[in-house]
């Protein structure tokens, strides 16, 4: 049936059927559907005052869009009840592209092939432990042990074939075993049941007829668990040669035979059934274990060379079963219709050219030292399990009858008409809507109007505000009453997470007035238009305006200037100033209303609003036409307007270095005075360094021209914070320096409450006292903008080659920018090279050694200025990035032409930083998520906490880095897929990101395959908040007191039931390779610790398996651990790339919401 083309083989049966599509497609709908229906429904939509608050339709004119007609929508959403907004609607129209644009490149039943027989390759570019590099050279011809494992359907054998390892028979006798209080040894028979040690007083028989198992317990004075046996190792006492200690996490057991006939029974017996990394090497020498078993019929001991094909070693494992001495007949068989399977894993190699050592597995096996298993299967069960893609039912169970008909509609997917179509998902028509506005437009940079917004009134006011209240375990956010009869809304306009200059403004102050559901509500009876010093034209795509509803006391009219009273922050929210359309919002606008624990300085803001929940009503400026964010057309204003908004953002770089603040003094006399707390302020202007006792008070000054800075560590204290409480006690440390004038003895003696306070605090003297002159020289040689454009609109005017057509604004102002980088390259060379040389260097050896240090902003003057000083430095990049004003255009396009010219860093992931939420700018964005997506899966997936996670600073849904998840998870499910989607799941228990990842997270499920959808659905039903696993915790946690033989009852009660629903085999979170059926409830257990996490065993799905271990922990959140263990993951990487191999095996870890998760 297959060729040596074995996934076309498989793709050709599964397009081989069928007119299905209709039925499919009839059966998408819009996942709005199932809210909206809730909406309609839901009780808790009736308490609202219709007197006061509009409709929900009007509220939330996108919320109906792409309905379906059908009457029940049984479509899994990961997160459910959410509306649509005109984001979400662009957002998944975005994701329809990215999916038509995966299914050209790859059809839709190889994506299906792929999230069912999942191959698990090195990529070019993998780290060290993936990787081929010539560093890695070796392991191409590396012999690799090996345990392989024939069919069993080809061996002729009369008797039933078995795949599982025997269990060690059970034996008995009298051992000297020494005792927990009583130190002695002492005999006792003991009986080694499967992995259980038990002993008794005397041997349990009575009249030589031994005792049923419910005798025995009443006698049984104690039990040994080998499975939690961390080493079994001889004991070192030279007077007891048949000594043994087994050593838990509880209690070390020491144990000694009668005889040496004893003694090697006993341990063969004991080696057998503990772990094999738990038996100590001398144990392992005397019996010759192995790590990998090999006593069944199939098992194929061998060794393997790392640099073999597939079908090569294949042939090998067949040959070596023949080979051996009593090795059972097999049956006609052609060793080129075989391939490979890592044995107990979900993880194939089909290809039978591809080399062995180009595997995932096979490099871990290198790295760790350990034993591959691999199982030889036939091609017809790959396509046979490629097929079975909806074996995991909507009701977690699957009768055997109806398999055939779920591989029939699994086949008839897959006809040729629809293969390149989009209906195989259940995205949904929506997303082929065209644009929503069709209105032509007008450019924003021709819009010379200020930006002006006014408030009308706020609904839906809480009588309570939210405070978060922390302990050393937990933090809980309780809820307290307003204190304020009268509220403010502050307006605040920001980019990039930095406040705008001048741009706070209150409203006047209004009195609280109560509706009719126990709410509260402010209305301004003449708002008035708040008008910023910004015009239109000159707005960033990035600009967001937050809304800061704020309580006051005060009496009505009062003014809010001379307000004493402490402001309460009561509820907050943000309108971005252009839509995910591009086009500048405009008109009356009802913005949902977050709590007083929230900001939205950046990230996502509400875009849908409940007639139930807090809302603001404001007023943007109203224009006749869309305008669409387009600075390209502002090179049309005039050179006085541009000349002037120039002023302003030259105005605001600080060309002469100026630092203040406070820092600790000592006197002349520092052994008998105190530190004292001083303001101090170092400026260039003056050459000085003054102090005083406050901000306003006289101060003291002292000359730093040609002065002497030095460290004074001798002098440095150290004191504990907090000394009440062990758990918030602090160690902490002063940081002096002295600071001695030229021509005087006297030492100035200054402390600073951090190193780099007191390096910051040290450089700005340094440079102050140095007298450098090279910005003076730069303020000269750039002039002013003005003068500028003066000089160059006369050079334009004489010259012969520009007709008077070409002298429009866009060619002078062209000019002007050019004119102005050139000159300050000149600057930057001349000063570098005579003056500025030292002062550079310290800027790189910050760079270089620092990466937290905070630049002042003088010192970001300086690095713009000499920029193309440190282009080959590559972390300098977000260095240089942070200086830019992105609201100027012409710098704004210089940053973004330096981008392609920076030095490429060491790796990919260096560029995750231009993530963060100090980088706006699209451009910026875009370019890190480009080199990002050059990173192969395996190093990618490394990463992708920190890629989800940047999610939360872009403006809209729709960004280059949501596009480029979900295209990595559509190529590569198995890898990328399961990561991702838990990753989001658990940030979208938060109320402010919940609608942004619900958006993203639900579109996934959407376009991902069958398979994936239906084995995700599984997990979130056992594994998240609220699912099956947690219910039995807390059926656990509920039996606390009764003691621990009731909690272990209650958890074997659970699991017993929750076995009668699991199917045969799924996935679990921590390892998509890993795939387990039933649990094993006998080897569960509760652990001890306060939380009161289940310890699971899960049968492996594959028979022969190794049992998969995991622990599951409810109350308690693991995202810190994963964090933990990611890092120390990339530490392992970056050791082993340095070829240092500290044999480190971090533990896997999945946060399945902010208090449950799974841990290896």
């Amino acid at each position: 049936m297959f060729s040596h083309t074995p996934r076309q083989s498989m793709l050709s049966v599964l397009q081989g059927n069928g007119n299905s599509g209709n039925s499919v497609r009839s059966s998408t709908s819009s996942f709005i559907s199932a809210a909206y229906n809730n909406y309609e429904n839901g009780a808790s939509f009736r308490n609202v005052d219709v007197s006061l608050v509009p409709s929900f339709e009007a509220l939330n004119p996108y919320a109906n869009a792409g309905r379906s007609m059908m009457s029940n929508d049984k479509r899994w959403q990961p997160v459910p009840n959410l509306y649509h907004s005109k984001e979400s609607l662009y957002f998944r129209s975005a994701v329809g592209k990215v999916l038509k644009k995966a299914h050209e490149e790859i059809s839709p039943a190889e994506l299906e092939v792929r999230a069912n027989t999942p191959e698990f390759k090195v990529e070019e570019g993998d780290w060290i432990a993936h990787n081929s590099n010539q560093k890695n050279q070796f392991a191409l011809i590396t012999p690799l042990k090996t345990v392989a494992r024939i069919p069993a359907n080809l061996i002729i054998s009369d008797e039933p074939i078995s795949l599982t390892q025997p269990l060690t028979s059970h034996i008995g006798g009298f051992i000297r075993k020494k005792g927990e209080k009583n130190k002695a040894f002492k005999r006792r028979y003991m009986e080694l049941n499967g992995s259980v040690l038990m002993y008794y007083k005397k041997k349990p028989e009575k009249n030589g007829i031994p005792l049923s198992r419910d005798e025995k317990r009443t006698l049984e004075r104690g039990r040994i668990d080998l499975d939690r046996v961390s080493s079994l190792q001889p004991m070192e006492s030279k007077t007891e040669p048949y000594g043994i200690l087994l050593v838990t996490t509880v209690r070390t057991w020491a144990i000694i035979a009668e005889s040496e006939g004893e003694y090697q029974r006993w341990l063969q017996a004991l080696c057998d059934v503990v772990k094999f990394s738990a038996v100590h090497v001398t144990y392992k020498r005397m019996f010759q274990l192995q790590e990998v078993s090999a006593k069944a019929i199939t098992d194929v001991r061998m060794v393997v060379t790392t640099g073999d094909t597939v079908g090569q070693i294949v042939e090998h494992i067949f040959n070596c079963y023949e080979q051996a001495l009593d090795a059972a007949p097999l049956r006609p068989y052609n060793p080129a219709e075989y391939r490979l399977k890592i044995t107990g894993y979900r993880d194939y190699m089909i290809d039978r050219y591809r080399v062995l050592n180009e595997y995932v597995h096979v490099r871990e096996c290198l790295l760790t030292k350990k034993t591959i298993r691999l199982t030889v299967i036939h091609e017809s069960v790959i396509q046979e399990t490629a097929m079975m893609n909806l074996s995991i039912g909507r009701d977690l169970t699957v009768s055997a009858g109806s398999m055939n008909n779920m591989i029939s509609q699994f086949a008839d997917m897959y006809d040729g008409e629809r293969a390149t179509s989009l209906q195989m998902t259940t995205l949904g028509d929506e997303w082929e809507r065209q644009s929503l506005d069709r209105n032509p437009s007008l450019p924003s940079g021709i819009v010379q109007q200020p930006f002006a917004i006014r408030i009308r009134r706020v609904l839906n006011i809480p009588r309570t505000t939210c405070v978060r209240k922390r302990s050393s375990e937990e933090a809980v956010v309780s809820r307290v009453p307003l204190t304020s009869s009268s509220v403010i809304v502050r307006i605040e306009l920001y980019d990039g997470g930095q406040l705008l200059e001048n741009a706070v403004i209150d409203t006047s102050d209004v009195r609280l007035k109560a509706q009719r559901n126990d709410l509260l509500y402010v209305e301004w009876d003449d708002p008035m238009w708040h008008k910023f010093n910004i015009d239109i034209c000159n707005i960033t795509r990035t600009m967001r305006v937050q809304l800061t509803v704020l309580g006051v006391k005060k009496v009505v009219g009062g003014s809010t200037a001379s307000m004493d009273a402490t402001e309460e922050k009561m509820l907050v929210t943000g309108v971005n100033a252009f839509d995910v359309d591009d086009t500048l919002t405009q008109g009356q606008q009802y913005v949902h209303m977050y709590s007083n624990l929230h900001s939205c300085v950046q990230g996502p803001v509400p875009h849908v609003t409940l007639p139930n929940e807090p809302m603001i009503q404001v007023e943007l400026s109203k224009f006749d036409a869309p305008i669409k964010f387009d600075w390209s057309d502002n090179d049309g204003l005039s050179i006085s307007d541009r000349s002037h908004r120039r002023s302003i953002i030259m105005s605001s770089r600080s060309v002469m270095l100026r630092k203040e603040g406070w820092l600790q003094k000592v006197g002349n006399f520092s052994s008998l005075t105190r530190w004292r707390r001083r303001w101090f302020v170092v400026d260039q202007s003056t050459c000085t360094l003054s102090y005083a006792d406050d901000e306003t008070a006289p101060r003291k000054l002292i000359t730093l021209r040609n002065c002497s800075v030095m460290t004074a560590d001798d002098m440095n204290q150290k004191f504990t914070t907090a000394p009440v409480n062990k758990g918030t006690r602090k160690l902490r440390q002063t940081w002096c320096f002295k600071v001695r004038p030229m021509g005087s003895s006297r030492d100035y003696i200054i402390s600073a409450e951090t190193k780099q306070d007191r390096e910051e605090w040290m450089l700005a003297i340094q440079t102050v006292s140095k007298g450098d002159s090279s910005i003076t020289d730069f303020s000269c040689s750039n002039g002013s903008f003005e003068e500028s454009s003066a000089s160059v609109s006369s050079t334009i005017a004489e010259s012969p080659r520009i007709g008077d057509d070409q002298l429009d604004g866009k060619n002078i102002l062209e000019c002007i920018a050019q004119d102005r980088r050139d000159s300050t390259s000149r600057s930057s060379t001349n000063s570098s090279s005579q003056r500025g040389e030292p002062e550079l260097n310290e800027l790189r050896k910050l760079i270089l050694l620092d990466p937290l240090y905070r630049f002042s902003p003088y010192q970001k003057e300086q690095l713009w200025m000499h920029r193309e000083e440190f282009i080959d430095i590559p972390s300098a990049l977000p260095r240089i990035l942070s200086c830019v004003h992105w609201d100027d255009r012409d710098e704004c396009e210089e940053a973004l032409k330096l981008l392609p010219k920076w030095s490429v860093p060491d790796h990919q992931a260096a560029y995750i930083e231009l993530l963060n939420g100090e980088f706006a700018n699209e451009g910026v964005r875009k370019f890190a998520v480009q080199k990002l997506g050059q990173m192969a899966d395996t190093t990618f997936s490394y990463f992708l906490p920190q890629l989800v996670q940047a999610i939360k600073f872009e403006n809209h849904h729709v960004s280059p880095l949501s596009m480029m998840l979900i295209e990595r998870a559509i190529r590569n499910p198995n890898q990328i897929g399961f990561d991702l989607f838990w990753s989001m799941k658990v940030e979208a228990h938060n109320d402010q990101f919940r609608e942004r990842y619900g958006t993203i997270l639900n579109a996934y499920l959407d376009v991902c395959s069958s398979k994936m959808r239906a084995i995700l659905k599984l997990q979130d039903k056992l594994f998240s908040e609220g699912g099956m696993l947690e219910r039995i915790c807390q059926s656990v946690k509920a039996k606390k007191k009764d003691g621990a033989a009731e909690m272990k009852r209650a958890m074997q009660q659970g699991l017993e039931a929750l076995n009668e629903i699991l199917p045969g085999s799924f996935q679990l979170p921590l390892d998509p390779r890993i795939e387990v059926g039933k649990i094993i409830v006998s080897k569960c257990r509760v652990m001890d610790s306060a939380k009161k996490p289940l310890w699971l065993v899960f049968e492996n799905a594959e028979e022969g398996g190794d049992p998969v271990t995991v622990m599951f922990k409810a109350g308690d959140d693991v995202r810190q651990d994963c964090l933990t263990l990611q890092l120390i993951r990339l530490m392992d990487e970056m050791w082993r790339d340095e070829g240092l191999d500290l044999a480190m095996e971090p533990y896997k870890c999945v946060a399945t919401s902010p208090m449950t998760g799974i841990l290896q």
